[in-house]
């Protein structure tokens, strides 16, 4: 019993000593902080918009690239929109909603959006509020279209700090946290 004990301890040491060592390996590239803006929004209401702010938050982690300082030069901003809301003909009668939420990878600094990807979401409850909570949670953090939003950010980001020439040129960091000027037209 003792020699299981001790060999599990010692494969416990093993591995997580190579997990700091590939931890220690990775460049700055690799990881590159993105924070996440709440999603704008003003006419939904309850906690939607924050499940959808953490489920975004919960993506940008899984892929390796979470942050939570104010300066991030990199964001994820998010905007709903309610598309359409619709009355079932059943009884009892249901409410509909379909969301369309837009998300952009920013470059805040140079005010430039590197990817963007639009999801569209349906809901159904009792009332039309509720309806709509339910289509922007029905967004998951694994979903295929996020995924792709933040890979294709990341690779965009890498290529802007190959062509400053290195870390040192990491060092630009947003002061401005206010992403407002994606949305102007």
């Amino acid at each position: 019993m003792k020699n299981i004990k001790f060999l599990l301890a010692a494969l416990l040491l093993i591995i997580s000593g190579s997990m700091l060592k590939a931890q220690e390996e990775m460049s700055f590239e690799e990881m590159i902080p993105v924070r996440v803006m709440m999603p704008v929004n003003n006419d939904i209401k309850g906690d939607a918009l924050t499940v959808l702010y953490n489920r975004l938050n919960q993506a940008v982690t899984l892929n390796g690239l979470g942050s939570t300082t104010n300066d991030s030069r990199f964001l994820i901003v998010s905007s709903v929109t309610v598309l359409s809301k619709t009355v079932t003909t059943s009884i009892p009668p249901q409410h509909m909603a379909e969301v369309e939420v837009a998300l952009y990878f920013v470059d805040n600094v140079n005010k430039v959006i590197m990817a963007q990807e639009i999801i569209n979401k349906n809901g159904m409850a009792d009332n039309d509020v509720a309806a709509v909570a339910k289509a922007v949670k029905s967004i998951q953090a694994r979903d295929h279209k996020l995924k792709k939003l933040i890979t294709m950010g990341k690779s965009k980001a890498i290529e802007y700090y190959k062509a400053l020439g290195g870390v040192d040129a990491a060092d630009e960091t947003a002061t401005d946290t206010d992403a407002s000027w994606v949305f102007e037209k």
